[in-house]
This record gives C-alpha cells, sequence and structure tokens, in this order.
C-alpha cells in the first residue's frame, strides 16, 4: 500500500512537465533567431545592391557633372594665363576631356529615363569638346599674334636712338617721335586710347614720309620703320579682332560647359531620386521587420513568463511551502503536512510525513527512556553525594571527619601561604572524658559527644572557621586571615559554650562537662611553615591546657615554638 502511495505515472512528473515548456521555448528561440538571422542577411544584401546599384552611379553622375565644370575653369584659366605655349591645340583639349569621358564611360542607363537623360548628356557632349577645340585655337592663335607683337616691338625699340646718338642729325627727332608713338600705340588697352594713338602714329609717318634726305642710311632706316609701322598697326588691328572673337567663344563654351553640366546633374538627381526612394523602401521594409522581431521578442517573453509562473506555481511554491513546514516541525511545531497531488514534491511530503511519524514515536520512546536514565541518575547522585558526606563525615557528630579536615587543608593551605596571610588551629579535648564513659556508658559517652559537637558547630559555624572530629574525643578548628584577637575569642567562645551548656558529670572536678583548648597561631605564613607545624603547636598548647588544670585556653604562636 505504502509503495502504490510513492509511485508517480511519467505523465505526472514534474521533470517531463518542465522540459516540455523549457522545450517550446528554446524551439522558438531557435525559430525566432534563424529568422531574424536570414532577414538581416537579406537586409544586407538589399543594402548591398542600393549602394551598388544608386549611390555609386550617383556618385559618378556627381562626378560627370563637376568634370564639365572642371573642364570649363580650365579652359578659362588658359584664357586668362595664356600659356599654351607651343602645346598643340588637339592635345591639349584630348588631355582635359579625358578625365570627363572616363567618367561618362562608367555610366550605364537602367531605365529608359537614365538612357533619355544620358543620350541628352551625349548629345551635348561633341559639340562641347569641338568648341573647346575651337576655343583652344583662338588662343594659339592670339597667342601667335602676341609673340609677333613682340618681335616688332624689339625691332621699334631697336630703331629708337639712344642717348648717346648725335643730336645734330635731323632724322633723329622724326625716328624718336614716330617709334614712341608706335610703342604707346602697341601698348593701348581700349578702343578709345588705341584710336586716339592711331592717329598719333599716323600723323608722325606722315611727318616721316615728308622728311627728305639723300643719305641711303637715313633712307634705309625711314624705310624700315615705315614698314614696321604698316605691319604693326595691321596687326595691332588684328590682335582686338582676334581677342573680341577669343572672348565670344569663352562665352559660347561657358554655355556649352553650363547646358552639358546641368544635364549631367539632372541625370545626377534622378539617379539620386532613384536611390533615395530606393533607400526609404529598404527603410520601410526595416522597419517592418524590426516590429516583427518585436513581436517575436514580446512572444519569447510571455513564454518566459509562462514558463516562470508554471515553474512557481509547480515548483517554488510548493516546495517553500513543504520546505517552511519541515522548519516548523524542526523547531517543534507540528502542523499538517502538504501531501495533495501525484507527482514528485507530493511523494516528498509523504515521505517527510512518514518519518515525522517514525521520529515522533522514536521520540517518545527516547523521551520515556531518558525519563527513566534520570531517574536513575538523581538516585546516582543522591547515593554518590551520601557517600561523599557519609566518607568525608563522621557518622556519630555529623561534623566533618578527619580525612575531610586534611582535604579542606591541603586546599587551603597553599593560597594562605602565598598570601602571606596568619593561620590559626584549634585543638579541642573534652575534660575526663574517659571518666564519663566508664560511669555513665558509651552510649552516654557518645550522646555527650553528640551535645558537645552541636555546640562547637553552633559557636564555629558563627565565626567561620573548619570544625572536624580529629579522633575520639578531641576536635580541631581551623581559621585562615584571622587576628590572634580573633582566635583567642573563639577559642574562649568554644570553652564559654560547653560550660554553659552544664552537661552533668560527676565524675569532674567541675561537676558538668568541660573542655581543653590549645591555639597555634601564625601570625604571617612564610616558606619555612608547614601545616604540621601549626597542628603540632596546637597539640603542645592543648598540652599545655591540660597541665594547667584543663577548663582552659592556652594560645601559642611562632614566637613560642
Amino acid at each position: 500500500m505504502i509503495q502504490d502511495d510513492f509511485k508517480v505515472s511519467k505523465t505526472q512528473r514534474i521533470g517531463l512537465r518542465l522540459n516540455i515548456v523549457l522545450l517550446s521555448i528554446i524551439v522558438f528561440f531557435l525559430v525566432a533567431s534563424g529568422f531574424g538571422i536570414w532577414t538581416l542577411q537579406q537586409q544586407t544584401k538589399q543594402f548591398n545592391a542600393i549602394t551598388q546599384t544608386y549611390y555609386d552611379r550617383a556618385m559618378l553622375a556627381a562626378e560627370l557633372s563637376r568634370d564639365a565644370e572642371l573642364i570649363a575653369t580650365q579652359a578659362m584659366e588658359k584664357t586668362v594665363t595664356q600659356r599654351l605655349g607651343k602645346i598643340d591645340a588637339n592635345v591639349l583639349q584630348t588631355d582635359i576631356t579625358k578625365i570627363f569621358t572616363v567618367a561618362r564611360d562608367s555610366l550605364v542607363a537602367h531605365s529608359d529615363r537614365e538612357a533619355e537623360l544620358i543620350d541628352r548628356v551625349d548629345t551635348l557632349t561633341r559639340p562641347y569638346f569641338e568648341q573647346i577645340l575651337a576655343f583652344y585655337k583662338m588662343i594659339e592663335q592670339q597667342l601667335r599674334q602676341e609673340l609677333r607683337l613682340r618681335d616688332i616691338e624689339r625691332g621699334l625699340a631697336r630703331l629708337q636712338p639712344s642717348p648717346f646718338t648725335d643730336v645734330r642729325n635731323e632724322l633723329t627727332p622724326y625716328i624718336s617721335d614716330t617709334t614712341s608713338a608706335l610703342l604707346f600705340m602697341l601698348r593701348a588697352d581700349s578702343p578709345g586710347l588705341l584710336s586716339r594713338r592711331t592717329r598719333d602714329v599716323t600723323y608722325q609717318l606722315e611727318q616721316l614720309a615728308a622728311f627728305r634726305t639723300d643719305d641711303p642710311a637715313q633712307q634705309q632706316t625711314i624705310a624700315e620703320l615705315q614698314d614696321l609701322a604698316s605691319q604693326a598697326l595691321s596687326l595691332k588691328m588684328n590682335i582686338d579682332q582676334t581677342r573680341m572673337r577669343t572672348l565670344a567663344a569663352m562665352r559660347e563654351t561657358r554655355l556649352y560647359a553650363q547646358r552639358l553640366s546641368g544635364a549631367s546633374y539632372d541625370f545626377y538627381l534622378y539617379v539620386k531620386s532613384e536611390a533615395d526612394t530606393a533607400a526609404l523602401e529598404h527603410s520601410r521594409h526595416i522597419e517592418s521587420v524590426s516590429k516583427m522581431i518585436v513581436g517575436f521578442c514580446l512572444i519569447f517573453l510571455l513564454l518566459i513568463g509562462v514558463a516562470y509562473w508554471l515553474i512557481q506555481r509547480i515548483l517554488i511554491q510548493r516546495l517553500n511551502r513543504l520546505s517552511s513546514v519541515m522548519l516548523q516541525h524542526v523547531e517543534g511545531e507540528p502542523v499538517p503536512i502538504p501531501q495533495s497531488g501525484q507527482d514528485e514534491i507530493s511523494i516528498i511530503g509523504k515521505a517527510f510525513s512518514v518519518f515525522v511519524e517514525a521520529n515522533q514515536a522514536s521520540h517518545q520512546k527516547a523521551q520515556e527512556a531518558q525519563h527513566q536514565a534520570e531517574e536513575a541518575n538523581q538516585k546516582l547522585r543522591k547515593l554518590n553525594a551520601s557517600l561523599h558526606e557519609q566518607s568525608n563525615t563522621d557518622e556519630l557528630t555529623a561534623t566533618a571527619n578527619r580525612r575531610s579536615f586534611f582535604n579542606w587543608l591541603r586546599a587551603t593551605w597553599p593560597t594562605a601561604k602565598d598570601k602571606g596571610s596568619s593561620f590559626g588551629v584549634l585543638m579541642i579535648d573534652i575534660d575526663w572524658f574517659k571518666r564519663y564513659n566508664d560511669h555513665y556508658g558509651h552510649l552516654a559517652g557518645d550522646l555527650c559527644l553528640q551535645q558537645v559537637a552541636k555546640i562547637l558547630r553552633t559557636t564555629v559555624g558563627a565565626n567561620q572557621g573548619m570544625l572536624a572530629r580529629y579522633g575520639g574525643e578531641e576536635f580541631i578548628v581551623a581559621a585562615a586571615g584571622v587576628t590572634q584577637a580573633q582566635i583567642n575569642k573563639l577559642g574562649h567562645a568554644l570553652l564559654k559554650g560547653v560550660v554553659d551548656a552544664q552537661l552533668p558529670h560527676t565524675r569532674s572536678p567541675k561537676q558538668h562537662i568541660t573542655i581543653s583548648v590549645g591555639i597555634a597561631y601564625f601570625d604571617k605564613l612564610s616558606a619555612e611553615d608547614t601545616s604540621e607545624k601549626v597542628i603540632a603547636l596546637a597539640d603542645q598548647a592543648l598540652y599545655e591546657a591540660k597541665a594547667h588544670g584543663r577548663a582552659n585556653v592556652v594560645t601559642l604562636n611562632t614566637t613560642d615554638s
């Protein structure tokens, strides 16, 4: 019957139920974690696709727009600096536009709208580059004209008279004025100034042409100066015209650059908008996945909460209750033991109930045995106390015997000796006691001893001393830490107590019982003093008390010994 109560079916075992709950949580956690990892991988792939498909192409489009502006800027810089030198314009144009071509070749259309925007860029690229080539050629032409102009300036400077030229030469002033007018004209930088200085040059040339001379050298100088003046006037006119055409070409180039940059920027904006749209869609998808993950987490937390509740309800609360009941039983409070159910905890409760019942039965038996043992021990203690008292008490007089006295003396003497205390011993003997026994008989003698012992015991008890029957009719009293006056007073009190009792003794000269008292007193114990010495001195004092007629007190101290 007991074995049936302690059996648990497999379906009711706590371990099986808890394992099912925990395995369910673990499986859900693994599934949710796997889904989360797969989702993150998909998001990573999608983000990489967005980066490669949109953002990289948006950066290329932005670079294309920047390159278009860069080419125009470099062209303007060449216009300002005019440092082309002997570089071929075709080669220069190829170097400048190479970066733009590389960026353009990296772009591939992914939709009809992108193809349309790229076609527009391509449509503007060719005339833009052709205009740049023409612009560079005009710059090159202007530079060559300016180089030719510098040659003419050097020729004029060579013809201009030096300060050391013979001033008596009539041609010198004409040459000087004409070359100066030509140099000023060549350096004119505005149309109005150029017009005025051209008139000055024309006037000086007319003055020079009117000069007449038969000197062949002067005629050659005049002819050379007139030729340089004709070239300077023509070249200066061409330079101004070329400069105007160059400025027009620069404005045209700038216009083409703005159009090409605008088309490239439109493509950039479109690709950027597509990237933003894809990024927004990606963000929405991430938000959706995040909500799903949050949902999984909430479900996971709910499952953990359910598992916690089940563990608390099925296991923890019941174990705590059973533990509390066990502690109450340990503390001696018998409370009902929970035994409901058919699982392991209920079996523990039933087993503990059986254990408690068995323990109570054994405890009751142990208490009964303990009670019997205590009764036996009490009897034994009483018997031991009685034996101890008998072994240390004189049976006749009910006072301490000789053995008890010496035990007390061995315990007291070392302490009194170490402290240097005073010590006194009284040796007491009943006078003419043998005559008393012979006349009254031994039974009367025993009664007399009992009466005398009672008087002595009463007197000594009031004065704090150790009283013992020393042997026969002799008694002994010892006291430590007393003065000689106190010990003498005790001796006389003992004698007076016995005399006042007036115990009849017809065979004594006093006609009643008397005692003789010999007192030995040591004022201060020293290392040489022994207990035997003080007892011997007391015995000597008793002998002298007997010799002086009995019924008196004799005291001897260390000086008397």
